[in-house]
């Protein structure tokens, strides 16, 4: 039986224990809350995270809330896993991917009376907000301090899917350690999973062999950092601190927190001023921190400090330009920005990555 299969079992088995409490005097004055992962609660990156989001709300919030997690939920099973959460009385459904973007979109008008959050994406409904933080912004200090790092000045970058997520998150390594050095370039390899160890592995492995020094990852778990490790190469961990997989490797981490939110919003439904906003915190917000730096220099480390702090205080913004495309056509000019708009629908990469976008 798979992975995904028995975390769905387990899942049914929490929606019918949810259920069962839902009947009771007690729990019916509770607001049934539903987190929809993408990966395994123990994938130490992206679901982890946002389960460890779900958890501090419920510090938070104490009994005013009851909270269901589904684990490992892939988009063909999404409509019935969060189908069975609105029956079982779930008001407030957070859907944590970029991959449910779509289906929650068309699954939140069928029900009105539930209040929909998904993690990722560019537009709203009157029952359904999204919520990010400014990711690339702690990509941006990857690149400086990659560019530091590298001797060979080839950092390799572990994508899952061509998305624009991912896309700006890669470009923004490469502005970042163009910011250093423009003789820098990023190697990318593709494998079409958020959460797939083994060929999370496969592809670092294939960058280190293509001479990639230093390591990005985009995907869910610690195994690219694990085989930087192991292969004597740097790398950066994902959405939580990863030092402890790979203590000789790590550098930073960018690490996720979204427990205050998960707690704001549902307030805001117990309390009837819910609205469906669109959220996107920087390192300002307080929705993700830089991990402790590890294995740099005092003079690394010092400018990594400088650079963080200058993107938190809005006085460096990763996307300025000029930018230009990988074919040498002008996106903006020096002097200009780029919106919000045009970075959550960025689909092409810039001068010096070395991979076009997959068709």
């Amino acid at each position: 039986m798979s992975l995904t299969r028995r975390t769905l079992m387990a899942g049914a088995g929490a929606l019918a224990g949810a259920a069962t409490l839902g009947r009771d005097a007690g729990a019916q004055q509770r607001l049934n809350v539903g987190v929809v992962l993408i990966g395994p609660v123990g994938d130490f990156g992206w679901s982890h995270m946002h389960d460890q989001g779900r958890r501090r709300m419920s510090e938070l919030l104490g009994d005013r809330v009851n909270a269901t997690t589904v684990e490992s939920v892939a988009p063909p099973d999404f409509d019935r896993v969060v189908t069975q959460l609105v029956r079982t009385g779930h008001r407030l459904i957070f859907t944590t991917s970029f991959s449910y973007f779509a289906p929650t979109q068309r699954l939140a008008p069928q029900h009105p009376q539930v209040f929909f959050e998904n993690a990722t994406g560019p537009t709203t409904l009157p029952n359904m907000a999204i919520y990010n933080a400014r990711f690339y912004e702690g990509r941006y200090i990857q690149g400086v301090i990659a560019a530091r790092k590298s001797r060979s000045k080839t950092i390799g970058y572990v994508a899952t899917f061509p998305v624009p997520e991912v896309i700006h998150a890669i470009n923004t390594v490469m502005r970042g350690a163009w910011s250093v050095d423009p003789s820098m370039k990023v190697r990318v390899v593709w494998v079409n999973a958020w959460s797939n160890p083994a060929r999370e592995a496969d592809a670092a492995r294939a960058l280190i062999d293509q001479g990639c020094d230093v390591l990005c990852s985009h995907t869910d778990g610690p195994a690219p950092l694990q085989l930087a490790n192991e292969r004597g190469v740097f790398g950066f961990g994902q959405a939580s601190d990863m030092t402890r997989f790979a203590p000789r490797a790590h550098l930073t981490s960018s690490v996720n927190n979204w427990g205050d939110y998960y707690a704001e919003r549902a307030r805001a439904v117990i309390d009837g001023s819910w609205r469906p906003t669109d959220t996107w915190g920087g390192l300002g917000s307080g929705m993700f921190r830089m991990a402790p730096w590890t294995n740099m220099t005092p003079e690394e480390v010092s400018e990594a400090e400088r650079v963080r702090d200058a993107i938190a205080a809005g006085t460096l913004h990763p996307f300025e330009g000029p930018i230009v495309r990988q074919d040498g056509t002008q996106v903006i000019a020096q002097g200009q920005r780029l919106t919000d708009d045009q970075i959550r629908a960025m689909n092409y990469f810039y001068r010096g990555i070395d991979v076009a976008i997959p068709g």
